[in-house]
């Protein structure tokens, strides 16, 4: 792993909460190949109609691309 260090300036109210996004988002990139691996083994399992590329797209949505949707 590689240290990344980002300085940006915040209105000091949602410096905390951006904080806390980043985080967020930095443990989900951390964990992402585990949680795909995770995903694999339960694949088939899962009743759904849904294909297993729109169960990947909505676990993506709901783990980053939030983030990009509140910028």
């Amino acid at each position: 792993m590689e240290k990344v260090v980002i300085e940006v300036e915040v209105p000091k109210e949602y410096a905390e909460e951006f904080r806390r996004e980043v985080e967020e988002m930095a443990k989900y990139l951390r964990n992402r190949k585990a949680l795909w691996g995770e995903m694999k083994k339960l694949k088939g399992i899962l009743k759904t109609d849904k294909s297993w590329e729109e169960l990947k797209e909505e676990c993506y949505e709901a783990h980053v691309g939030r983030h990009l949707r509140s910028g």
